[in-house]
């Protein structure tokens, strides 16, 4: 139906083009209300000739609305100029590109954007890159090395590094951590290469990556990297895996050799000191030996020496001395047979060693004193009893 037909056609599904029908309640805004609003307002911001009796604004302070506006924006452009170097942080100022400066921690300003420019790396965290293999299977492995004796392992290692330099580790290279693993890869490709798989494997490992480390850090240094290497460790080092069971087996081998040089180390610890002791017990033993026999024959010499003195003095009295030594000595250890002068029965003396004995002998009678005395009947004498008398070599009759 046209629009100008407010009433429709009759038919209860027809609507005018407002949206409601000729019926229909009347909406709740009013457009003669808001017309006088809008008069209204356009009296507030308007040149104030209008009929509008609503509050004015005075043009002076529009006139300096936009100069408040850029007064504020400078504000806050001026105070981005403001930043905080953190504790871990060293602030680098660069002012159009070029580097003016080293900020401390703590609060400073900088020219803003776009004069000057600040970053601020963490100098004193200390970071970490493991480097080699990936264990990927299905792509190039970066860990894979070859060995002095001609094996392949594949090695995986960590490097430990910090900056020292901020403004080199920012600015000497394009990418800081790049540079640290091409070196520290290089190094330990060159040290693997020159060692065998037993010192990889074995009490070699550390003495590898002390050099590791120092072959890194001369390379940093000669690139002028900025940070200092702390350490460099070995995780893993293994076969490739189409070698695995076969180095195994190697390895295991090892480990028993390594147990049995232990056990024989073990048992040679207990047996040495035990022979040391020995030898040393028989050394001191021999020395105490030799001792003793040099000073007997010392003494021996000083006594021969003292009789010989004593004999050029007197040698009557000390033949005699010595004849009646001797006898002593002799006699103490044989059988002894005393008789009479006259040819009267025998007494046999049987004396046990070491057993003091006193005799008494006159031409009338003998008295024999000893622990323990022997008779025996009387045997007939060839020939006339007589004194024993006994040559001894030195004494004179």
């Amino acid at each position: 139906m046209p629009w100008s037909d407010p009433g429709g056609n009759g038919d209860k599904n027809d609507n005018n083009p407002w949206g409601r029908r000729p019926n229909a309640q009347k909406p709740v805004f009013d457009i003669q209300k808001i017309t006088q609003e809008l008069k209204k307002l356009g009296g507030i911001f308007g040149s104030g000739g209008g009929r509008g009796s609503g509050p004015k604004i005075d043009r002076k302070w529009l006139r300096l609305l936009p100069f408040l506006v850029i007064t504020v924006l400078i504000l806050f452009w001026v105070a981005s100029g403001i930043y905080v170097v953190g504790p871990d942080e060293e602030g680098v100022v660069l002012r159009f590109g070029k580097e003016v400066g080293i900020s401390q921690p703590g609060l400073h300003y900088r020219l803003p954007f776009p004069f000057e420019r600040v970053y601020l790396p963490k100098v004193a965290q200390s970071r970490r890159l493991v480097l080699g293999y990936s264990g990927a299977a299905d792509s190039l492995n970066p860990g894979m090395m070859l060995t002095a004796d001609g094996n392949v392992v594949d090695v995986r290692f960590s490097v430990q590094y910090r900056i020292t330099n901020a403004s080199h580790y920012l600015f000497a290279t394009t990418n800081p951590g790049q540079l640290i693993s091409y070196c520290a890869e290089s190094a330990m490709r060159e040290l693997v290469g020159r060692s065998k798989i037993d010192d990889l494997l074995t009490s070699g490992r550390g003495a590898i990556e002390q050099q590791a480390q120092q072959i890194t850090q001369n390379l940093l240094n000669r690139y002028h990297a900025g940070v200092t290497v702390d350490a460099v460790q070995l995780l893993q080092v293994e076969s490739p895996k189409a070698v695995q069971p076969a180095f195994t087996e190697v390895t295991t081998a090892r480990e028993d050799m390594e147990r049995a040089r232990s056990e024989a180390q073990a048992y040679a610890s207990s047996v040495i000191p035990k022979a040391k002791g020995e030898a040393a017990a028989m050394v001191t033993n021999a020395e105490g030996y030799k001792q003793q026999v040099v000073d007997r024959a010392k003494g021996d010499s000083a006594r021969f020496t003292d009789i010989l003195q004593a004999y050029q003095k007197n040698p009557k009295v000390v033949s005699e001395r010595m004849y009646l030594h001797t006898m002593q000595d002799i006699l103490s250890h044989t059988q002894k047979v005393i008789i009479e002068s006259k040819g009267q029965p025998v007494i046999y003396l049987h004396m046990p060693a070491k057993t003091p004995v006193a005799v008494h002998s006159q031409t009338s009678s003998a008295a024999v004193t000893a622990s323990a005395v022997s008779v025996i009947p009387p045997v007939a004498l060839t020939t006339s009893p007589a004194a024993l008398r006994i040559p001894v070599a030195g004494a004179r009759s």
